[in-house]
């Protein structure tokens, strides 16, 4: 029988408690940097024994006898008395024991923090002495990119899901474009700042398995995680290094449901590459929902909203209180649907006074998509420009996809005209 005698929960451990820890820890090889206390109790416990009642006097002693070969041996003798009774008695033995349980730390903590340690002697940017750059004006504009669910990696083949192929150079080939188109329309209007959004399953998969962050689906993909980190993490650079040159960045990071870790370890490595470069700031701070004041204009992002649309401008309010009084126009921008008409979701409809905008996916079908009749989307990529005064004013909108075909003519057109410049 037990009963325990003493429980605590999770914290520190101080005195007896404490070193018995450490040795259980160290007995079983357990490295305390990967798990945790999570329960530490001290039982006391107790059994019956029974024997028949006897009493006793007696003496044992050795003594060296030989034997019968004439070797000279130790034996234990044993002198006096012994009574036996029948009743029984009964006799109380008393214990003590230990039980701790270790935890698992999160395993999400324990890979940003060695990605921390990693990335923080990375070498710096350092821009050209001759970098041309745009002359800087206040003319209260600014401009957001938002080319959402790109989901790198990603694999989908035309001959199965009917529509186009897709893999992780078709995928950045297709992010390249969208984001020089929108950067080429963004550019005449002058921004004074423009806002780079990160994040928004630019990455189709999480982790070595395959899987999104949850775990729960093994995706189509086409790659090593290891080799989408390095391809999104030179076209990121290249492109926000572009838009520093038309104005001042800041890189917003969004999380997505397939790509939690993976884009804030590249939100991480992008700001320690540009940490002396003015023109680009960070916010990869871990709220996956953010929002800016622009003027009157109330910009908030978050991957996906879930409930009834009548409750988004709730959430935008109680989320950004200060924001929200400050005030006039108020947008939410999302991602994660992959089309822009759907059942339950409007691709742009108005809740509480707030325009809420189902941002375009970048990427295309895939055989998940062709399975469940997810079908209808046209890939792209977005921008925004900003008014002080009258909220958002242009929405641009970069087709990919089914209109590659068209996108490569103006590619290649585009480019013999550079040649000949």
């Amino acid at each position: 029988m037990n009963t325990s005698k003493k429980v605590t929960g999770k914290g520190n451990y101080s005195g007896i408690g404490s070193k018995v820890i450490k040795e259980i820890a160290k007995k079983l090889e357990i490295d305390m940097n990967l798990f945790y206390v999570h329960s530490f109790k001290v039982k006391e416990g107790w059994w019956n024994t029974s024997a028949k009642k006897r009493e006793q006097e007696l003496t044992w002693t050795i003594e060296t006898q030989p034997d019968e070969k004439g070797n000279m041996i130790k034996q234990q003798l044993m002198d006096g008395h012994s009574q036996h009774f029948p009743e029984f008695m009964v006799a109380k033995n008393e214990t003590n024991s230990v039980e701790v349980t270790f935890m698992r730390k999160p395993i999400e903590a324990d890979i940003l923090k060695s990605f921390e340690e990693i990335v923080k002697d990375m070498p710096a940017y350092k821009p050209p002495e001759v970098l041309t750059l745009s002359k800087h004006y206040e003319n209260g504009i600014a401009a957001e990119l938002t080319t959402f669910d790109a989901h790198l990696a990603k694999l989908a083949w035309l001959q199965e899901t009917g529509y186009r192929n897709y893999d992780l150079n078709i995928a950045l080939k297709d992010y390249q474009y969208a984001t020089d188109e929108n950067l080429a329309l963004i550019a005449p209007h002058k921004p004074e700042k423009i806002f780079y959004i990160i994040g928004q399953d630019m990455y189709h998969m999480d982790n070595m398995a395959g899987n999104t962050t949850g775990g729960q689906h093994t995706l189509d993909v086409d790659g090593r995680i290891t080799k989408v980190h390095k391809k999104a993490f030179i076209i990121s650079k290249d492109n926000i290094i572009k838009a520093s040159k038309i104005a001042p960045v800041e890189v917003i990071w969004i999380p997505g449901n397939h790509d939690f870790l993976a884009s804030f370890m590249l939100c991480h490595a992008l700001e320690q590459y540009f940490r002396n470069y003015k023109r680009v700031t960070f916010d990869t701070s871990e709220d996956p929902s953010k929002a800016r004041l622009w003027g009157t204009l109330l910009v908030g992002w978050t991957h996906r909203i879930t409930g009834k649309q009548n409750t988004w401008s709730n959430e935008l309010a109680q989320k950004f209180p200060e924001m929200w009084g400050k005030s006039k126009f108020r947008e939410w921008h999302h991602g994660h649907l992959h089309k822009k008409q759907d059942i339950k979701v409007a691709p742009i409809f108005t809740s509480g006074g707030v325009l809420c905008r189902q941002i375009t996916a970048l990427s295309p079908v895939d055989k998940w998509h062709a399975d469940n009749v997810f079908t209808d989307a046209i890939p792209g990529g977005e921008s925004f420009l900003w008014s002080k005064e009258m909220g958002i004013f242009a929405n641009f909108t970069i087709w990919t996809g089914q209109y590659e075909a068209n996108r490569n003519k103006l590619v290649n057109k585009k480019n013999k005209s550079n040649e000949h410049r």
